[in-house]
């Protein structure tokens, strides 16, 4: 598989959360970071993640490289380097980098690249009831845009 990515069709979103615990669960995170977080504005929900951006911004504001591409394309933050100065959480234009408390470094999602490395779902796409949750290669995600879209 090449370039991957996560899509989320909020018009199918019923705001359960179920993608938000699924994920804390897998990442063994606290009560603070939230890496996938679900905002309600009713009746709709707007999913916040990390969008691996081609050009991430926090991968160039991060004073020390702590933050790395990985050859799927997914951003990575490796705990080890990371200093925590939050710089990387400032230049995010999602706000999907998070702070942990616990671990003193930034974190965010890693489209759980370890169970995608086992040919596995990452935990939030598994768990979505509606299925509004999709990951996938970036040219297949693109057609089900097109097709969603109607064009």
């Amino acid at each position: 598989m090449g370039k991957v990515s996560l899509m989320f069709f909020k018009k199918d979103c019923m705001g359960c959360h179920a993608c938000e615990i699924a994920c804390k669960q897998e990442h063994k995170l606290g009560v603070g970071p939230r890496l996938v977080r679900i905002i309600e504005n009713s009746p709709d929900y707007y999913p916040i993640y990390c969008h691996h951006c081609a050009k991430a911004p926090c991968k160039e504001a991060c004073p020390v490289e702590a933050i790395s591409r990985d050859e799927r394309g997914i951003v990575l933050v490796d705990s080890e380097i990371c200093i925590g100065c939050g710089e990387c959480m400032e230049a995010c234009p999602f706000g999907a980098m998070q702070y942990d408390d616990v671990r003193e470094t930034a974190v965010k999602c890693d489209l759980c690249h370890e169970r995608l490395d086992a040919g596995e779902a990452p935990a939030c796409s598994k768990v979505c009831p509606t299925g509004c949750i999709v990951w996938g290669d970036t040219q297949t995600l693109s057609e089900k845009i097109q097709v969603e879209l109607g064009r």
